[in-house]
This record gives structure tokens, sequence and C-alpha cells, in this order.
């Protein structure tokens, strides 16, 4: 049979991606199953192979044109690998045949990590669920999808679309402007080594302290207590004269009816003030509550993602060489990105699988990357996992965080792959 041939423009989001990534600054973020049993590293390969031609958004290859980079169809058999010590790498498209994601097993667990040129948090999780699902049928399990595997399923067009370029409206442009924010210091880890730090939480006492005790959503309560935390802790904050900024990003998809399996998200920010730093925890929860409502509108998001989507058809960049405008991302992006942006903490929220396959999945997990610090949090079963990592050696946020917690009834169970600070953490 011949292959089939498709190519897409890298979506609006994606399109920065390519032109600053690098070892150090790598934008891949990492989603991880582990199961009862340890991995078949044979029958893995084969599952990613049988499930990547219905995922045409992950089956493909960056290509170089003139005015802008492009993904066109990668037919070429996919190889997983077991995994490495280093979070969170920089996915090199020569080494891993052109590919954009890596595919890991170690012991029990099988991990994707994505380059988010590729798609977010929400496509990785349907690509990394179906691998799964395909992984086991083919050890012998019998398994009801309950309608819940996309892998299973006929692909639909609307699924590879831009949807940034669809929601675009001309009418409707917001002009972006952001001051710089406080930046995390402190000493680096050598050789691109990220500290790992994980917590698992209870979700029946979260959701307790969260929606009884402060009438909010965990999203608002998990970025309330990352911004008290920075705040009381860090003289560095309170010292200076730049606001916090934590950035959270939202998936776009219910508000707009869309189904892409691309990058649609967008990020809501929480902004506070050194002046700020005094502030007890019901003020800060009622502040980040009322700025979350503030930017989840439907027509404030359609605003920001034509803003967005106008810079892409601005006619002066539209002809300019692709080698220019890498030029030109790079430098926007340290104005319009790294400079605005305290710390990153996404949500990807609960995962729902089949019966059948829950009794084979004994836990999901998330980690992102981020400058400074990246935080991320996934429900499964009975526990929300949050995780921190971090290329700087300091690790009083994270006893502050994991202090609060308990503080408030939380049970913590914490790990950490930074043995020098074991004492200190644990």
């Amino acid at each position: 049979m011949k292959k089939k041939k498709y190519w897409f423009k890298i979506d609006n989001a994606g399109k920065v991606f390519p032109a600053i990534s690098n070892d150090n600054r790598t934008n891949t973020f990492r989603l991880s199953m582990t199961l009862v049993n340890e991995i078949n590293k044979d029958v893995l390969e084969q599952a990613v192979q049988m499930i990547l031609p219905r995922f045409e958004a992950f089956a493909v290859k960056i290509q170089n044109g003139i005015f802008w980079q492009y993904f066109s169809e990668n037919h070429r058999a996919y190889r997983v690998e077991k995994e490495g010590s280093i979070l969170n790498k920089y996915v090199h498209p020569r080494n891993n045949k052109g590919y954009l994601f890596k595919v890991y097993y170690y012991d029990n667990r099988i991990t994707l990590e994505t380059f988010h040129a590729l798609s977010d948090g929400f496509g990785s999780l349907s690509f990394l669920i179906s691998i799964v699902y395909q992984y086991l049928i083919l050890l012998g399990n019998k398994m009801d999808s309950e309608g819940m595997i996309l892998g299973i399923k006929p692909i639909q067009p609307k699924e590879n679309e831009d949807s940034f370029l669809v929601n675009y409206d001309k009418n409707m442009i917001k002009k972006m402007t952001e001051e710089n924010a406080f930046h995390f210091k402190g000493e680096l880890f050598d050789y691109g080594f990220s500290h790992l730090f994980s917590l698992k939480l209870s979700l029946v006492e979260l959701k307790k302290v969260a929606k009884e005790k402060y009438n909010s959503t965990i999203t608002e309560f998990f970025a309330s207590t990352l911004c008290y935390c920075i705040m009381r802790q860090n003289a560095d904050f309170y010292k200076q004269k730049k606001p916090l900024k934590l950035f959270i990003p939202i998936n776009l998809r219910p508000f707009f009816d869309s189904i892409t399996l691309r990058n649609f998200s967008l990020y809501l920010k929480t902004v506070f003030n050194p002046e700020d730093h005094l502030l007890d925890f019901n003020a800060i929860i009622k502040s980040v509550k009322n700025q979350f409502k503030d930017q989840v509108d439907k027509n404030v998001l359609k605003s920001r993602i034509s803003g967005y989507v106008s810079l892409e058809k601005a006619w002066w960049l539209r002809f300019l060489p692709a080698f220019i405008k890498n030029l030109a991302f790079k430098i926007g992006y340290d104005i319009l990105g790294t400079k605005i942006n305290t710390a990153s903490f996404s949500n990807l929220g609960y995962v729902k699988l089949p019966k059948d396959m829950q009794k084979h999945i004994k836990d999901v997990n998330f980690v992102i990357g981020g400058f400074g610090i990246g935080i991320g949090s996934i429900g499964y079963q009975n526990n929300i996992n949050l995780n921190f990592t971090s290329r700087i050696k300091d690790v009083s946020l994270f006893k502050s965080v994991s202090d609060f917690f308990t503080s408030e009834g939380i049970t913590v169970n914490a790990i950490s792959n930074y043995r020098e600070a074991y004492d200190e953490l644990l």
C-alpha cells in the first residue's frame, strides 16, 4: 500500500519552539504511566509502531521551507529507548529518525516526552493512553475501551487543524504588553540535570481543603499555595521591584469546540507585587480566583488568540526568509516569554481510563520543564501527583509547599531525585 502523504504548517503556538530550543532550554514535557508488571521493550515498540500512523500530528518530521518551517509525514519505523537519568531532554530530530517525541521504558514505567512544537498535554496524553492500551492488548489482555481510547477510533480531519487560525478574528485583536517578572536565582546543576521533587496528595483530603474550606478549584488552590510560598519564603522577591507572575496554561478546546491534537492552550497568569508578600492565604486565594475569573472568558481568550495570530499574519513577517524569522523568534521569546514569567504551573486534570485498563495501571504522572521552576500536576484514581522540576539547587520552595499542605491537614508523600537534599526535604 502506498504511504499517505500529508504536511502541516506548524501551529501558531508551536512556531517559536524550533527556533528557541536547545539542550539548555528543551521545551519538552513528560507524561508517564506506571504499570503493574515490568515493560516488555519489543511489545512496546510494536505498540508504538501500530498506533503512530493513527496520530498524524505526531507522525511527522520538521522540514525547512524558504519562509516557514513545516511538518511533513514521517513513515520511518519508530524505536523505543531505555529511560536515562536526564528528564525532559531536548529531542534532536536527527538522532530520532526525524520524530519530535521520545517513548521510553524503565522497569514497569512507560514514558512519553514530547517537544512542545508538536502538541500540548491534551494531545500527548491521548497519544500515550492509546499506546499503553495497544501494548496491553498485544500482551494478550482482553480490553473494553468503553469508547475512551482515541487510538482505535477513525481519524477526524479536525484533529490536525490549527485551532488558533480557525478562531482568529481580525476585529478582536488584543495588544500584548507585559512588564518583566521576578526570577529565581541560585546555583545550577551541571550537565542538564533537573531536580525532580514529587508530592503525592490524597484527592479526598485535597478536595476537602480546596473546595470545602476555600471554595476553590484544585487549580486555584495550587496556584494560591505556590504564590503564597514563593512570596513568604523568598527574601529576594520582596526586596526587589518586579512582580511575581505564575503562568498557568488553560486548555482552550472546551471553549471553542475543538478536538485538535496539536497545541491549543493559552496561559492564564496570577500576578502579585512585592508589597503583597505579607498577605495571608485567604487574601491570596481570593485574589487568584478573581484573576482567573477575569481571564477565563471566551471573548477575552478569543482576543488573545487573535493577537498572537495577527503577529503571524503581519505582511512584513510573512515574506521574511525562515532564518531571519527564527532570529526574530529568539529575540521575541526572550522579551515576551522568558523575561515576563516567574514560573509555570500546569494542571492536566484527572485521568479517566477504561476499567479493564485501570487494573494494569498503578499511577500516571506529568512533569514539565520550565524557566527557573516548572510545576505539573495530574490526578489518577485516589491521588494527585504534584511535581516540581528545577535546575536550581535551592530546595526551600519545595519544603515550604510541602509544609503548607501538611499544615492544612493534607497527607504528603514525597520523593526526590536529589539525594544531597534528602535530609532537608524529606
